[in-house]
């Protein structure tokens, strides 16, 4: 190899950058620490040191973020327990208001040191730190609770993170805290008359009261009402006159209606002896709401408190489905009367049996006539008042004298003249007794015992007759359809109560299985007591007063009587009625109701992907939502209707040619295909829709000669379900919806209520009442003495037992009805009072126990909440340390050793210099 002086430089130069790059390695090393400065000068030692430093980076932010989650959930702590303590002193008010001395005055002052309490428990809700409120959930800047008490956060969790893939949460959300459930609690309910021991106020008149105890009977509870308030007033009641003996044949019925634990629905009718314990009817009512009559499945608690009243708690933790309405009926010995015009009639108790009586009223309640139809030969009479003068079957009766009068049924068979009225005297103790019977009015007319009835119209009848002794369980002071106070007998066809512009039912929804408040989009079969199409009458029925004073009935058909498919279609009609429910005659027509507002179906627009557009559908029973529900009740009490001539005109047809052909026996000319489908059409313009008829037709008759139920039933299904048809109705349907939520908004608040809001009146006009309307087939109750029928699918307001506890809580709403209860003076359930659904003050000590048990749930809760921050915390803070120990480890530099090999290399380095500098001086020079 030739050695020039080109390769010695090259090899001087080499050497040289050589040298100087891992002496200046080594001199960074010294400098910085660190082994090394870049990851491709050692990669197992950069693959390491990156990740131990993407460990320490997190366990520094967890560190960081538990510190502030740490500080939160203390603050939260603190404010929890000054909230308890402002509890306790909220219970030591209540205790202190129970006692019995105080007068209204000192009510009063008790009651505004409750205001100012439940104040401080608003503002310690409200706590904000550093501008986050503490219990809004994660609407940090929204403040949770504003004057009233209501709720205005979320119920989401704020949380923290504590670890690769882990989390802590550091916040108590304000639903959970002031609108939360226990279920480790039991729904307990209460009626609210107290019921007094009429026997032995008759036995010791000057006596204080005394309430009914469980070892007294029914003829205790009954007393002299056996016999009615005319009776008695010229037959001086003495207690020898209700002995068991002498009462015995007067039974009483009870009539219960309600939800069972599991959800389902009941009307029961159990009738009882005098001689029957009060302990004998807690017993049936527990059987009623589903206790084994072994006692080997119970399910409910049935007591009477010390002031009369009956409790019942559900065994079941946490379920809050159970509800009851009761009240009882006895017959009376009375006087059968009836005052037609200024003529008061007292019919004799001799025919009374033979004959099927009816009565026809007024506007406003008053009787206008009597009709008396023969049980053996139809033979009627009609009593009524014309200018003044009283007439039978038109006939005027003359020189009939002064009543009230006396009627046997049976003289009128004999020429009808004044004989036949004869006088009745009020006073005579005889024909008083001898006018008497306990028997009532069926809804038909017959004469019947009372353990017969099975309606609450001929109940409230018979009542307002003074046939029967009524026993009041529960009065809750709502308004019935008419605006008239509810009594005791009225269960839930009621109106929503009205505060201002909104009306709320009082009944919540609750989900079935889940014990869960339903929300709009909570399918109605998931509330219904029953299935609903389990029987096919069972409906939804509103009356509703709309914003422009109109008064209409919507009814829901579950079950829509012209449906062949499976499942059966659901029907919807919207009719104009009178305000107190009765059909509206066509002015034009008198004989003919106004023809309905809209009838079809409930429709459902559904996204078509295909062709981008929403498609109409028909909503079958199992598939309502209450969004629909609310979207109905809103558009008829906005009074926007869907405009739908075609809708209307079919079913319109339709239901006239099904009740052509669905008579005994068949009329001499029943419709052919091609009158039917001239008949659908005749009232729609629309080619298309013609088209979908005669295709529905010809599919449906085949070839069958004449129509028939099943034929109609089928071309109404296959007419409704066409796209092209369900599209337009559901258009038609929607535009209605969206129209009338501009004015009216409607929906199911945080308590499963239906809440109706009028956005343009700050006091509104609505009037809305949904019940369920009963027919022969469905009857409101059976027909015999002890029977039990399937209840109301559904409760939107009812005149039900009252929640005394439940699982769940609405702390403020429930601070203010106890505070109301001190200042009205309410100790116990008071049905006279402002509130009649108040529990009083008693109710209230039980539910504050609940209340401070809630929170301090949710106290201990944020106290490991914070415990678990700070052991994170902690830990994270040590992991830190190690980390970075280990870390050093791997990448930092032992200065000695790094000095070492520095001065070594710098050695190396300068003897290389020296090298290439005597290597440099090389000259031939030298050798010659």
């Amino acid at each position: 190899m030739r050695i020039t002086n080109q390769l010695m430089n090259f090899t001087n130069v080499y050497n040289y950058q050589k040298n100087s790059s891992t002496l200046y390695q080594s001199q960074q090393a010294f400098s910085s620490g660190l082994k090394i400065q870049h990851s491709y000068e050692g990669s197992a030692i950069y693959v390491d040191a990156a990740r131990l430093e993407y460990e320490g980076n997190l366990l520094k932010q967890v560190e960081t973020s538990t510190l502030k989650a740490t500080e939160f959930s203390k603050n939260s702590d603190q404010a929890l327990n000054d909230f308890v303590l402002k509890l306790t002193e909220f219970k030591t008010k209540l205790i202190q208001a129970a006692n019995d001395i105080h007068d209204a005055t000192s009510r009063n002052a008790i009651a505004n040191d409750l205001e100012g309490i439940k104040q401080n428990l608003i503002d310690i809700a409200n706590t904000t730190i550093n501008g986050q409120y503490l219990f809004s959930g994660t609407a940090l800047d929204t403040k949770p609770i504003d004057s009233l008490g209501n709720y205005h956060g979320n119920d989401q969790s704020i949380k923290a993170v504590i670890g690769p893939n882990q989390t802590s949460q550091y916040n108590i959300d304000g639903e959970a805290l002031f609108l939360g459930s226990d279920n480790d609690y039991n729904k307990i309910i209460t009626t609210n008359v107290n019921l007094i021991n009429h026997y032995n106020k008759l036995e010791h008149p000057n006596d204080a009261v005394k309430y009914i105890s469980v070892e007294d009977d029914l003829r205790d509870l009954i007393g002299e009402n056996y016999r009615s308030e005319e009776y008695n007033k010229v037959n001086k009641p003495e207690t020898d006159d209700f002995s068991l003996d002498k009462v015995g044949g007067q039974n009483t019925t009870f009539f219960l209606q309600g939800r069972k634990p599991d959800g389902s629905t009941f009307a029961t009718k159990i009738t009882m002896t005098p001689d029957s314990t009060i302990q004998g009817l807690l017993d049936n009512i527990g059987y009623a709401l589903g206790n084994d009559k072994d006692n080997k499945n119970k399910l409910v608690e049935v007591t009477m408190n010390n002031s009369g009243q009956i409790e019942i708690k559900d065994i079941r933790n946490g379920n809050q489905m159970t509800e009851l309405h009761l009240f009882g009926l006895t017959p009376q010995q009375s006087t059968e009367k009836y005052k037609v015009g200024d003529y008061e009639i007292n019919i004799d108790p001799a025919t009374s049996g033979n004959y099927k009586i009816t009565t026809t009223k007024d506007a406003d309640g008053n009787i206008t006539g009597i009709t008396a139809v023969s049980n053996n030969n139809n033979q009627t009479y009609t009593i009524n008042v014309n200018n003044n003068q009283l007439q039978v079957n038109n006939q005027v009766v003359q020189n009939i004298g002064n009543p009230p009068f006396a009627l046997n049924l049976n003289d009128l068979g004999n020429g009808i003249d004044a004989a036949d009225f004869t006088p009745f005297n009020p006073n005579d103790a005889d024909q008083v007794r001898e006018m008497s019977s306990t028997k009532v009015r069926d809804k038909d007319g017959s004469w019947v015992d009372v353990s017969e009835l099975s309606d609450l119209a001929t109940i409230e009848e018979n009542v307002k007759n003074g046939k029967v002794y009524l026993t009041e369980f529960i009065k809750s002071g709502f308004e019935d359809t008419l605006g008239a106070k509810n009594n005791a007998t009225d269960y839930n066809k009621l109106q929503f109560e009205q505060k201002d512009n909104i009306l709320t039912g009082s009944v919540p929804q609750i989900i079935k299985g889940k014990n869960e408040f339903a929300t709009d989009a909570t399918k109605i079969k998931d509330v219904a007591g029953a299935g609903l199409q389990d029987n096919p009458d069972s409906n939804m029925t509103m009356h509703i007063k709309s914003k422009d004073g109109n008064y209409y009935e919507v009814k829901i058909q579950f079950t829509d009587p012209i449906s062949a498919s499976d499942p059966k279609a659901t029907s919807l009609k919207i009719q104009e009625i009178n305000q107190d429910g009765t059909p509206k005659m066509n002015a034009a027509n008198p004989p003919q109701q106004v023809p309905p507002v809209y009838q079809g179906n409930i429709m459902l627009g559904k996204y078509n992907e295909a062709t981008k557009t929403t498609d109409g559908v028909v909503t079958t029973a199992d598939d309502i939502s209450y969004k629909q529900i609310n979207d109905i009740v809103a558009m008829v009490a906005a009074g926007n209707m869907p405009e739908d001539d075609i809708s209307n005109g079919f079913n319109e047809k339709m239901n006239e040619l099904f009740n052509t052909v669905n008579t005994t026996p068949l009329p001499p000319n029943i419709p052919n295909a091609g009158t039917v489908k001239a008949e659908l059409k005749a009232n729609i313009n629309d080619p298309a829709i013609h088209t979908i008829i005669d295709n529905a037709v010809d599919e449906a008759f085949g070839t069958a000669a004449a129509a028939d139920v099943n034929i109609l039933k089928n071309i109404k299904d296959i007419v409704i379900n066409d796209p092209i048809y369900a599209t337009g109705r559901f258009e038609a349907y929607n535009k209605a919806v969206d129209a009338a939520s501009a004015g009216v908004n409607v929906e199911l608040n945080y308590r499963g209520q239906m809440q109706i809001t009028d956005k343009s009146q700050t006091v509104t006009g609505i009037e809305v009442t949904i019940f369920e309307e009963f027919s022969d087939d469905k009857p409101e109750f059976g027909k015999d003495a002890n029977s039990s029928v399937e209840g109301s699918l559904f409760n939107f307001t009812a005149n039900n037992m009252i929640s005394i506890d439940e699982p769940s809580v609405d702390i403020f709403k429930d601070l203010d009805d106890m505070i109301a209860a001190v200042r009205e003076g309410s100790y116990r359930g008071n049905p006279n009072g402002t509130d009649a659904r108040t529990t009083g003050i008693q109710g209230a000590l039980k539910r504050i126990d609940h209340i401070q048990d809630h929170v301090n749930k949710l106290h201990t809760q944020i106290g490991s909440f914070t415990n678990v921050l700070e052991s994170s915390g902690t830990r994270a803070n040590m992991m830190f340390v190690n980390i970075e120990s280990v870390k050093s480890d791997i990448i930092g530099a032992d200065l000695g050793e790094t000095m070492l090999i520095y001065k070594q290399q710098l050695m190396q380095f300068e003897a290389m210099l020296q090298t290439s500098s005597m290597i440099g001086k090389i000259s031939l020079l030298n050798y010659m």
